[in-house]
């Protein structure tokens, strides 16, 4: 009853609110009206889907929601997204006021991307990877403080549990002398803490791993004797359809257990946390040419370390530059909180769950240069290209890609959006397109009419579940689809 009233209230009150694309939250003040018809791939199912997108901005305020029904063959709404009181706390898409650099602002809802200092800690977080079959609702809330120009920032990934949780505090000590460059130099510090590892295991994961009580080297599901007491466990005789007779024969021999107590598989919380301190300093500022240098360490509590120092970034003509020489000891991993951090913090590899902290025992002590680059050329084409490469006192060199290109309206007349990315980090040659921590987005949209565009998104990612390095099968390949029409008044 509550669940119905609730989608009630959500309907009758829609027309309250505006609409808005989920692109830019930002927009313009006043009532916004969007949404989108069409078809949705999760996993195997295609669902028919009616989303409704409304957003109000006033001043600095704003709030938006997102209404999606997701239909199936027979007609029934997706009950998994309407079974559990937090799924309706889910549908707010975002709630904010002001934004970073503000006195006071703050953000409720999804993140898209999500960095800290200069991204040694945490560097293009998501809490919306998954989105919308998994919707979490973060929190970002920050300001500044009349001491030393400081700002201080804080967020959680997810209110609900609370697990993933970063701070961050900024200041500048000189920014009231007379200093021509020292006045300028801001310092900061950056926090980021998973309190649970273990916390995307859902228990439906759970119940499917194989469990071995008694540790005969026979999955529960298959050992006729769970505690291994020489017994022939009740539940077992019955669910292998032995008849009746035979069970009592086996009862009479005093054979038969009835009361086996099976282990359950649990996972105790498992946290990693991380630290790191950096520095800024404007060296040139104009309209026409930024120039400024920096560096950044980060520490990963009973791990080790990873420092960036020099970096520079640059604003020049058509481009923007990053500069940067790394260096990495071994048991470290930089960016740790990235953009595929929430599905690689516990995966299923076979019979085992891998957390990410565990493969920080593999890595090895390097050291190389980081450059990114973002090009705009003539407002048509915005190219967007950071490499890493890192080499160590082995043979195996890591390196990382991140690539994005986005094309203007300008294009074609109808063109209103087109952008696809494509990243992968960790690896020695790039001779394999698909692999664990490749990640593909791209969409593409088409106007049809002055509020109205016909909308495709994708999205790509891979999970290496029998544990062979390799991404074959369509079961390791994850696609998320959407196709449809938006509209927005």
């Amino acid at each position: 009853m509550i669940r119905k009233l609730c989608l009630v209230f959500i309907l009758i009150f829609l027309p309250l609110f505006a609409f808005a694309d989920e692109v830019d939250v930002s927009a313009q003040a006043g009532f916004h009206v969007g949404g989108m018809v069409g078809t949705m791939v999760i996993g195997d199912h295609t669902y028919t889907q009616i989303r409704f997108l409304p957003e109000l901005v006033l001043g600095k305020f704003g709030i938006g929601l997102d209404i999606d029904l997701l239909i199936d063959q027979n007609g029934k709404i997706r009950e998994e997204d309407w079974d559990e009181l937090e799924d309706y706390f889910n549908k707010i898409y975002y709630v904010r006021y002001g934004h970073r650099g503000d006195p006071f602002y703050g953000r409720i809802g999804g993140f898209s991307f999500y960095t800290l200092g200069h991204g040694l800690v945490m560097k293009d977080y998501t809490n919306m990877l998954r989105y919308p079959e998994v919707r979490q609702i973060g929190l970002q809330l920050g300001g500044k403080i009349p001491v030393a120009n400081m700002e201080l920032e804080s967020f959680t990934s997810n209110l609900q549990a609370n697990e993933i949780l970063a701070a961050r505090l900024t200041f500048q000590p000189l920014y009231k002398s007379n200093l021509p460059l020292l006045k300028k130099l801001k310092f900061g510090g950056t926090f980021a803490m998973d309190r649970d590892q273990y916390g995307k295991l859902d228990k439906d994961t759970i119940a499917s791993l194989p469990i071995d009580t008694d540790g005969d080297g026979i999955n529960d599901e298959d050992d006729p004797d769970l505690d291994g007491d020489n017994l022939i466990d009740h539940d077992w005789l019955i669910n292998n359809n032995f008849t009746e007779e035979e069970i009592e024969l086996w009862i009479e021999e005093g054979l038969v257990d009835f009361n086996v107590i099976a282990y359950e598989l649990e996972f105790d919380e498992d946290e990693i946390m991380i630290l790191g301190t950096d520095y800024e300093l404007p060296i040139v500022e104009s309209k026409l040419f930024d120039f400024s240098h920096y560096g950044e360490l980060a520490q990963i509590i009973d791990h080790n370390m990873g420092f960036i120092f020099p970096g520079f970034y640059s604003r020049f003509l058509i481009f923007h530059a990053n500069l940067e020489f790394r260096y990495y000891q071994e048991d470290f991993l930089p960016a740790y909180f990235d953009h595929l951090y929430d599905e690689q913090r516990a995966i299923v590899v076979g019979d085992s769950v891998i957390i990410k902290e565990s493969l920080l025992q593999y890595t090895t002590k390097s050291r190389g240069w980081y450059g990114s680059l973002t090009a705009n050329l003539f407002d048509i084409l915005i190219l967007t290209v950071s490499y890493e490469d890192m080499y160590g006192e082995d043979e195996y060199n890591r390196r990382s890609l991140w690539s994005k290109a986005s094309l203007s309206q300008k294009i074609l007349p109808k063109l209103s959006r087109a952008e696809v990315n494509y990243s992968q980090t960790g690896f020695d040659k790039l001779d394999e397109f698909k692999a664990p921590s490749a990640l593909i987005n791209g969409v593409i949209g088409y106007s049809i009419g002055t509020n109205t565009e016909l909308v495709a998104k994708y999205q790509e990612r891979y999970s290496d579940f029998d544990g062979n390095g390799k991404i074959k099968g369509k079961d390791e390949t994850i696609k998320t689809m959407n196709f449809g029409v938006q509209f927005r008044f």
